[in-house]
């Protein structure tokens, strides 16, 4: 995994590796005419990234422990995704995927200063999606997308109200998965305060 760092105002971190798969499973296709929206509910833990087919992801020395709501955005004809926007309980951010070139552009999505990630997403995607395409190297698809929003817009409407669900599934999918260990009132692990 190759990441580069050129200085401290670049967009975002390069790789030459693609992102994790999504799991099909807990996926929700969403036709958008020339686009395809697929949203996901996401727990992205080192124990689910072994149980993926090997060769998919090397986890390495990185440990991975956060969940969400994800919207891939994929080119209807091929399936191809160009870009990825994972709305993350710990570190939301989104992934502009130029696969001809071997390019995985990752962006950290500044909560603080954007608000809410899943809010955030659906404006990009109403507002910059063509733009954003473009940024990935999806020209085709990005004319095709402004040349069609009345295929773009419902599904987007459908995609804000099935971001919300995959949430509060990505949480359900993470409580299941957590140690028992016991909680304060708040809510926090620790010492039992009862």
């Amino acid at each position: 995994m190759t990441a580069t760092n050129e200085h401290p105002y670049q967009r975002g971190i390069s790789f030459d590796i693609m992102p994790i798969p999504p799991v099909p499973e807990h996926c929700v296709a969403v036709e958008a005419g020339p686009a395809t929206f697929v949203v996901e509910s996401r727990l992205l833990t080192n124990e689910v990234l072994r149980a993926l087919p090997a060769g998919s992801v090397d986890a390495s020395g990185t440990v991975y422990d956060d969940y969400g709501a994800t919207v891939h955005v994929c080119d209807g004809a091929d399936d191809v995704e160009y870009l990825r926007f994972d709305c993350f309980e710990s570190e939301p951010h989104y992934h502009y995927i130029n696969e001809a070139e071997g390019e995985n552009l990752i962006c950290r999505i500044d909560e603080v200063a954007e608000g809410d990630p899943i809010q955030w997403t659906v404006g990009r995607l109403r507002d910059r999606l063509p733009e954003m395409l473009d940024l990935a190297g999806a020209h085709q698809l990005a004319g095709a997308v402004r040349a069609a929003p009345d295929d773009i817009t419902p599904a987007i409407d459908r995609v804000a109200d099935l971001l919300r669900r995959a949430q509060i599934e990505a949480a359900a999918l993470r409580t299941a998965t957590e140690p028992a260990t016991e909680r304060t009132r708040d809510g926090t692990p620790g010492a039992s305060t009862d």
